[in-house]
This record gives C-alpha cells, structure tokens and sequence, in this order.
C-alpha cells in the first residue's frame, strides 16, 4: 500500500488565458509580478470579477475611470470566464460624480468629503475653501467605510487597502504630500475651482458660518479683538466665532496656490 499524504489530486483545472494591461500612473500601484512584454499574465483557473481581479494586483477600483475587455466596455461585476485581453484605465481629471457612468451607475447627489487620518490636514483646508468635509481622528477603516456608504461621501486618503473596500464606490488615492498642494489636487481633479467658497465652513466641525452682529457677541470678544475688529461669523453648530484676523492671510495665500498648481500625470 502507498503512503498517504494527504488527499488525492483531483482533476486537472482548465486555465484561460488573460492579458492585463493598466495604464497611466496605475502602473505604480501594481504589486511586482511576473511580466511578459510588460503585460500582467495571470493564470485564471477559475470565473472571477473584474473587480477581484483588478484589485488582485493591488490596485484599487476608487482609482478605475474605464475596463475594457476585448474592446468592450465593462462595469466592475463583469465575470472572466474565457480567454480575454484586459485593459484599464484610471479617473483622470476632471471626475464628475454627479453623473451616472458605466462604472458608477449611482451618482452622488452633492459634492461631499470624507477625510481618512493619513491626510488629516486636508480636512481643513477643504473646510477652509467651504468644502463639506466629515473628519475625525478617532474612525477606523471599518467606520470610514460605513460613513461613505450612509452619508455619500467621497473618501480621501493614501490607504490603498482602505480604498479597495466594497463600501466605498466614490475615493480618490491622494497623491500630493503637502497639504496645501493635496487641497489643489483635490479641487483640480474633481474641477472645483467655481465651487470654492471661502470661509463659509467652521474649520473645526465643518457647520455652516452665518454672519452675526458684534454686538450679539460682545462679550465673548477678548478687548483687542472688540476694539479693532467688526465683522463677524459664527458656526450655526457649534458657535465658534470667527472673523478676519491675521490668520486670513495665510488661508488666502493657500488658495491662491491654486492657481499655480501643475497636476501630476495621470
């Protein structure tokens, strides 16, 4: 009798061949695999989503403008099941998520951001252009997938595995470094520019600033900030009072870096 060491081999799998081939700055994102004529040949032995196997390679669907497989336009459900030459393109700018696409049937109904810890300092720039931006430094993976789900929202961070989660059909992998050039990036990309309200949002909990007679305040005002300012706002939520001090300046400068922002390829 021969020796048992474990089960015996089934059947022989059948394989498809496919062809995969990212384009533009995915290609950074791709984990180092084995090449041929710099196409990805992965052996299938088995039907799978585009979508899996996309993010097989550690790319994540948030950064996927268009699929096509044999020439055809595919949405993310799309099943492999036969021989196939894949191609994949990323969102370039200008992304509009209002509109429904191939990829995106569901639009969004607003303009919304949701800020991962990573990128932290956005948030505030964001808010400071008037930007609906939800942020906390206290959520997890899991409760930032959920938050984008319910509240639809458009995820912003530099977590690859974060991004690659089911939940979050709108995000964007944030390539700059330097907050003040993540804030032109974001406003580039999604084409922002005439939506920029400044110092319409509270920069510490994002409720709306509404203007409020100094006199109504008065005795909130520390003396120097009574005697030589005048105008003021406040946060209908959690009534933080703001007005044009020497800390505007600085804000301004920071959006008009915007103006001179050279985006990176796509």
């Amino acid at each position: 009798m021969k020796p048992c060491y474990g089960q015996e081999p089934g059947p022989p799998v059948d394989l498809f061949p496919v062809t995969i081939h990212f384009h533009g700055w995915l290609t950074a994102l791709i984990k180092r695999v084995r090449r041929s004529n710099g196409l990805l040949t992965p052996p299938l032995h088995r039907r799978t989503s585009i979508k899996d196997l996309i993010e097989s390679f550690g790319v994540p669907h948030t950064e996927i403008g268009s699929i096509q497989i044999n020439r055809q336009a595919v949405s993310f459900d799309h099943i492999i099941e036969e021989e196939s030459s894949v191609e994949i393109f990323p969102l370039r700018p200008t992304v509009n998520v209002l509109a429904p696409c191939l990829l995106r049937p569901k639009p969004l109904a607003a303009i919304r951001f949701l800020v991962d810890a990573n990128v932290s300092k956005l948030a505030g720039k964001l808010r400071m252009a008037g930007f609906d931006t939800l942020y906390s430094p206290q959520w997890h993976d899991t409760e930032l997938a959920d938050i984008a789900e319910k509240k639809q929202c458009i995820l912003l961070s530099r977590d690859i595995q974060l991004l690659k989660r089911k939940k979050i059909e709108f995000g964007h992998f944030v390539r700059e470094t330097l907050p003040a050039q993540q804030l032109a990036e974001v406003i580039h990309f999604y084409d922002l520019s005439q939506e920029i309200r400044p110092f319409s949002r509270c920069m510490r909990c994002n409720g709306t600033l509404t203007p409020v007679p100094k006199q109504e305040i008065l005795a909130q005002l520390k003396p120097l900030t009574r005697k030589y300012y005048h105008s003021f706002h406040r946060c209908e939520s959690c009534r933080q009072i703001y007005w044009s001090g020497t800390h505007r300046e600085p804000m301004e400068n920071t959006l008009k870096e915007l103006i001179q922002y050279r985006p990176l390829p796509y």
